[in-house]
């Protein structure tokens, strides 16, 4: 059994979360199967409760866990092509572990003037300059979401070299691994014909019917550090929203 490094730079939840990671990814926790308890993993690999909190906190933001209020922690089950839009995980994430193929390319990247929804968004004054991050994603080949994201300057400049720009590596997992970590996110999903550009680049006539979700992603501080609208094509992504009762309701 992998233990933890105590003389390691790696935060010891960084280090639990990529045991659990590769006992999932293995199918030894296969998808459905509990985890062993809060208490168990502090035993264990003795480590202190927050700690170990920490770690199913970050494994859930991933989408490889679910928490479940007073039954605990579950392997989640493997999406079949679903964007879920209720957990801290983007595009990439949801679809790069299915069996689906992902490519992305990037149209631009750099820093510009925000146009003003993006600045009001990040709280920013119009017409500030911010970081934009313009892709198209597809599914086995096929169109399925035409992106942009908004970022403040600070932000932008932790994607700088990576290969997020080169459409080969997750934004929200770069930007985490930067010290960018979501606490919260609001997304809204509205169906709208088309415009001319996304048109274009998924395949599509213009004004025909499209997803357009809108998000803003927020750090524990509660401020905002990305804001994107993506147009989806339902008809090569399936977008998901996962609900769950609060405890205590």
């Amino acid at each position: 059994m992998e233990a933890i490094n105590r003389t390691s730079a790696e935060p010891y939840y960084q280090q639990l979360s990529r045991i659990i990671e590769q006992r999932i990814r293995s199918n030894e926790l296969s998808p459905g199967a509990r985890l062993p308890s809060e208490s168990d993993l502090c035993r264990t690999f003795d480590l202190s409760r927050s700690t170990v909190r920490e770690t199913l906190r970050a494994l859930q933001e991933q989408g490889l866990i679910r928490m479940i209020p007073r039954r605990g922690a579950f392997v989640a089950e493997k999406s079949q092509g679903d964007w879920m839009l209720q957990v801290t995980r983007g595009f990439f994430e949801s679809e790069v572990d299915g069996t689906r193929a992902v490519d992305t390319t990037v149209f631009r990247s750099g820093l510009e003037p925000l146009p003003r929804e993006a600045s009001d968004a990040l709280g920013l004054e119009p017409g500030a300059a911010g970081f934009i991050l313009e892709r198209l994603r597809c599914l086995d080949g096929r169109p399925a979401v035409y992106s942009t994201n908004f970022m403040p300057p600070e932000v932008g400049a932790a994607l700088a070299g990576t290969d997020v720009l080169r459409g080969t590596q997750s934004l929200n997992q770069t930007l985490r691994a930067a010290g960018y970590q979501i606490s919260s996110a609001r997304r809204e999903v509205a169906a709208v014909g088309a415009p001319e550009l996304p048109a274009r680049f998924l395949g599509l006539d213009v004004r025909a019917p499209v997803l357009l979700i809108r998000s803003v992603s927020r750090g524990p501080d509660g401020r905002p550090f990305d804001y994107y609208w993506s147009y989806a094509r339902s008809d090569v992504v399936k977008i998901a929203v996962e609900a769950q009762a609060m405890e205590g309701e």
